[in-house]
């Protein structure tokens, strides 16, 4: 019989009394001979390469008891399902399950793409090998500069075509592009990446995972989380079936409301150009793994098989996926990394050593104080050392959570959304992954930037109302202008009652920063538009729903991400602090702000970027601020700022190990 509960070998724990073989002061003696490394190392401008010489110091995580969750009925099923057989398997497949299908069912697919990689990787390291390194310690204004030109070289701006989902033209849907296309960015694999994929398809490690159960843009930052997580430990990430998720289950017309992460992002296209990740469905999985007898239930010790003996879960209501998710936990060991008490740390080698050193990191951060430049107050993205990246990421957390031999040698880690047992993924991706290698660092955050955007057909529906706007705009101003300015004004459901305030006090905290008369555009969830009245006797107010003629056709579970889009386009914009919402129109005008140059780019400010409500934080996008505790609040600049550095650094490093 199957228990309801999951013993310790079910789960990894990061608390302090579950680490083990950790003595007090560990790794103090490694950190001092670092340290003369690093001295050494910029005397002698060694090369990029010293990195993979170096370690950091980490705690060790331990099992720990974990709750399983599933419910009464899903115990039933479970029960069963060690004695049922496979079953012969349906031809046909699930929506999620046809649009991975296509490029994780070939054996060849990674070969054709590594040599595709491999190709634009060495032409861009080919036709940049005259430019100088910079050495790596100088900070310099000129050698700044020749960083910039350096990798401008080795990227170049990503093209939108929106002709296959209505329009606007070329010219106007490229004003939505901030992400960049940096072929040698390709190439990139984790330490772990190698061991993990050589192996027989039976033996492929996952990782698996629920969605966050709250509002859109809570399940889009635990997706980019998890996602990180995947690739950073090599593994095969496992895509949830399609299901409803909260606030976007309009199903007027007929159109789709149950929804996977492949509906709103480019997955296929990442994994195609990003030899780093790989995906396959829910269906592909329980039929390769669970069907074949690889899954073990972690309690008994014996396979187990899918509930039910079946594959195909899109589509499925809460009862069913809470019998899912039961099973994921049963055959699956839980990472208990907590995200308000736990970084997750990874060596730049996976190596027993790395780890050993990483111990003692966290207690030298914690007793130096932060290294930052004199004159801006920033530390540098590309400094070997990682003590300042620490510093600027632990937001008083005292433990790193290391990706360690245990975890490495498990066939599927788990990731739950189990609010109770503080194992939400409620926290940006780089508050929730750090990295020995500064290069390994910044080449995540440019995969988040550069992959995880919207697809196209939200891009381009977005873009054709910025471009309706900016016509308003032209033909109101006599074409003196075609600029507007926007708002995020959250209502609705929100729990923090302090930002509800009236729209008289939206005016008040707002009008010092805005012109009489200009063309306002508003983000919202508040129905009733009659509220907005205070505003429109001084502005000149628009809606999405004043452009629903060029949204024929478009999901309208998509409006929230196009109201997004369109503010995050506004020259000067207003949102609200505490929305997840806010906080992402905020960091795609961080990566706008570095692809156009405005002011602040250099250091992460926003200049034109305030908050209505709270009022005590209306400036805070106008000065660098390091992560720190209740991640969800706000967007930080560490996700925007010089992550273009190391580029080249990078590709050459690959292409010696290639």
């Amino acid at each position: 019989m199957i228990s309801n509960k999951i013993s310790k070998k079910n789960s990894l724990g990061n608390d302090s009394s579950s680490i083990v073989g950790r003595k007090k002061g560990a790794g103090t003696g490694l950190n001092d001979m670092f340290t003369a490394v690093f001295g050494v190392a910029f005397l002698l401008s060694l090369s990029l390469n010293i990195m993979h010489m170096m370690g950091m110091d980490a705690a060790i995580v331990e099992e720990k008891t974990m709750t399983n969750g599933s419910n009464n009925n899903n115990n039933n099923n479970n029960n069963n399902n060690k004695m049922l057989k496979p079953q012969q398997l349906p031809n046909d497949g699930s929506a999620v399950h046809q649009a991975i299908k296509e490029f994780t069912s070939s054996s060849s697919r990674m070969g054709n793409k590594k040599q595709k990689i491999q190709g634009v990787s060495q032409t861009a390291v080919k036709d940049n090998t005259a430019v100088a390194t910079s050495k790596q310690n100088s900070k310099q204004e000129g050698e700044e500069a020749s960083e910039d030109r350096d990798n401008s070289h080795l990227m170049k701006l990503a093209t939108l075509d929106c002709k296959a989902h209505g329009g606007p033209s070329l010219e106007a849907a490229q004003e939505m592009v901030y992400w960049q296309d940096i072929p040698s960015d390709s190439n990139y694999v984790s330490p772990f990446y190698k061991s993990n994929q050589q192996r027989a398809p039976q033996q492929t490690k996952y990782l698996t995972f629920e969605p966050d159960g709250g509002g859109w843009n809570n399940i889009r930052m635990a997706m980019e989380s998890t996602i990180g997580l995947a690739v950073a430990m090599g593994r095969t990430l496992v895509m949830p079936p399609q299901k409803k998720m909260y606030l976007l289950g309009r199903t007027e017309k007929g159109q789709q409301s149950h929804f996977s992460f492949v509906d709103f992002f480019p997955i296929e296209e990442m994994a195609k150009d990003n030899k780093a990740f790989n995906v396959v469905s829910m269906k592909d999985y329980l039929e390769t793994q669970g069907m074949k007898g690889n899954l073990v239930n972690k309690i008994t010790g014996k396979v187990e098989f899918p509930p039910g003996n079946r594959t195909d879960w899109d589509g499925i209501n809460q009862e069913d996926y809470d019998t899912l998710r039961g099973y994921l936990r049963n055959v699956s060991i839980t990472a208990r990394w907590q995200p308000g008490s736990c970084l997750p740390a990874f060596p730049s080698s996976g190596k027993h050593e790395d780890i050993e050193v990483l111990q003692g990191l966290v207690a030298r951060a914690n007793s130096h104080k932060p290294i930052t430049n004199n004159k801006t107050g920033l530390f540098h993205v590309d400094d070997p050392d990682p003590l300042s990246r620490l510093q600027d990421t632990l937001a008083g957390r005292k433990d790193l959570c290391v990706y360690n031999e245990q975890l490495q040698n498990e066939q599927v880690v788990h990731f739950q959304m189990n609010h109770k047992e503080q194992l939400r993924l409620l926290v940006h991706f780089y508050a929730f992954l750090f990295f020995e290698d500064w290069k390994e660092d910044l080449w995540m955050k440019r995969f988040v930037r550069d992959h995880l955007h919207y697809k196209d057909e939200i891009q381009c529906a977005a873009a054709r109302v910025v471009e309706k706007i900016r016509e308003h705009v032209k033909k109101k101003t006599g074409g003196k202008s075609s600029e507007y300015d926007s708002f995020h004004i959250r209502r609705g459901d929100f729990q923090f009652k302090e930002t509800r305030i009236s729209a008289e006090e939206i005016y008040e905290n707002s009008k010092d920063e805005l012109t009489h008369g200009s063309t306002i555009f508003i983000a919202t969830d508040e129905r009733d538009k009659k509220f907005f009245d205070p505003l429109r006797k001084h502005y000149d107010l628009l809606f999405l729903d004043d452009f629903m003629n060029d949204l024929k056709g478009v999901n309208s579970n998509y409006f929230g991400m196009i109201d997004q889009l369109v503010a995050s386009r506004g020259k000067i914009f207003f949102g609200c602090w505490f929305s997840t919402f806010t906080g992402y129109i905020n960091r795609i005008r961080g990566y706008h702000s570095v692809k156009d140059k405005l002011p602040g780019y250099k250091s992460g400010t926003l200049p034109t970027t305030y908050y209505y409500a709270t009022i005590s934080r209306k400036f805070e996008m106008h000065k660098y601020a390091p992560l720190r505790g209740g991640y969800f609040n706000r967007e930080f600049p560490t996700s925007w700022r010089d992550i273009d550095k190391g580029i080249k650094a990078l590709a050459e490093r690959f292409e010696k190990e290639s």
